[in-house]
């Protein structure tokens, strides 16, 4: 894709090394504790997290493995990443329409604030001009498909 890798380089820079692990943790942040137990206690990571370290220090290929399984669970951080990587097909095979469905699906994100809708907006917006329309057709399957499986 013709814009895939700038987008990346531009947008994903927040959520792997612009944020806080804190600020991505899926889990809940624990009832506050006395700061000596709190430090003595590190926040354990979550999968999403231990991907982004990997993608951030090269190992993106095992990366996406985790974003992969996360991007399909409802992630819409991991969906937003892996739907990028799609579209450029450098670290994981070339996908137009699965890419475009999971920047698609990645905007309806509501958990995040503007960390990730904004951001897959502003990249549906570059990628889909650039799609075929049996690109078009299979991701609009693609997201209906995932949809009917999240019921």
């Amino acid at each position: 894709m013709k814009h895939a890798a700038t987008i990346r380089i531009a947008l994903c820079a927040t959520l792997v090394l612009g944020a806080s692990p804190a600020v991505f943790a899926v889990e809940t942040a624990p009832v506050a504790a006395p700061a000596a137990a709190a430090a003595a206690t590190p926040t354990p990571a979550t999968p999403f997290d231990t991907a982004s370290r990997l993608y951030q220090a090269g190992r993106q290929a095992e990366a996406l493995v985790t974003l992969q399984q996360l991007a399909e669970a409802g992630d819409p951080r991991a969906q937003y990443l892996v739907g990028l990587d799609l579209l450029e097909g450098k670290f994981i095979k070339l996908d137009n329409a699965q890419g475009f469905a999971y920047l698609v699906l990645a905007t309806e994100d509501t958990q995040w604030g503007d960390l990730v809708a904004p951001r897959a907006r502003e990249a549906r917006a570059v990628v889909e001009p650039q799609l075929s329309g049996q690109d078009l057709i299979h991701a609009d399957a693609l997201i209906a498909a995932y949809k009917q499986r999240q019921k």
